[in-house]
């Protein structure tokens, strides 16, 4: 829910009318219509991160993520906490996007990012960004019968061409699992023409319930302007050396 959307219209989907059309504008709109979302998700790792742990004969670990999601008087609000173990330690993170900005929150100071990364980029406070572009643009759509079961249904998405005038990195390919009682979804997965990938199995989704304001609220730590990407890393770099 990265916006909200009031009524979903698959003008531009070339196959608009079939089934896979139908049931993805009614997942779009679980999510785009709600006032508040929350959603436990396991986030599988790219496909090269697996590469690298199936050459050292281990399983990749997955992320942990929360999210929360508030639109609250026309403002967007967003909390993404992720937890990965790996060998000795477990790496959590947090960011928030209110009204001051989108924010790296770390241990000792909140660092603002959206002066350097476009929201395309950020796929943890913006992950349904690409099932939102897919009504605007002419993928075929198909329902996938093979991963379909008795309680959900799978919809797969293709863009053989990214448009000229579009300037985010969307989706060329993508599969979602929705449920065929509630319209929710279960799994969300996609790959990008930029060569990013999102894999979220979502464990629990729910729409509408009493959000807390003060989860958007920045702790009370220094906050950060960087101008670049290079200042982002580096600083992220001597924190993570401070820390042992």
């Amino acid at each position: 829910m990265d916006w909200p959307i009031k009524r979903v219209k698959m003008t531009m989907i070339e196959n608009r009318n079939s089934e896979a059309g139908s049931l993805l504008e009614g997942a779009i709109g679980v999510i785009g219509r709600a006032e508040t979302l929350f959603f436990e998700a396991r986030k599988s790792q790219p496909d090269t991160v697996r590469e690298i742990y199936g050459q050292m004969n281990l399983p990749a670990p997955a992320t942990r993520q929360r999210y929360y999601n508030w639109n609250c008087t026309g403002m967007n609000y967003v909390r993404v906490e992720s937890s990965i173990a790996i060998p000795g330690r477990e790496v959590t993170t947090l960011f928030i996007k209110n009204r001051e900005g989108i924010w790296d929150v770390r241990p000792k100071h909140a660092v603002e990012v959206s002066t350097i990364f476009k929201r395309d980029e950020l796929l943890g406070t913006f992950p349904f960004l690409r099932l939102y572009a897919i009504p605007r643009y002419p993928y075929e759509l198909h329902v996938d019968s093979a991963y379909g079961s008795i309680d959900q249904i799978v919809v797969k998405g293709r863009l053989k061409t990214k448009p000229i005038h579009c300037s985010e990195d969307i989706a060329n390919e993508a599969s979602y699992a929705i449920d065929r009682k509630s319209m929710r979804l279960r799994s969300l997965n996609e790959k990008t023409f930029g060569g990013r990938s999102l894999n979220l199995n979502f464990e629990r989704l729910s729409t509408n319930e009493t959000m807390d304001g003060k989860l958007f609220d920045l702790p009370d730590t220094p906050r950060v302007v960087v101008s670049s990407l290079k200042e982002y890393l580096d600083l992220r770099q001597r924190e993570s050396l401070n820390s042992f």
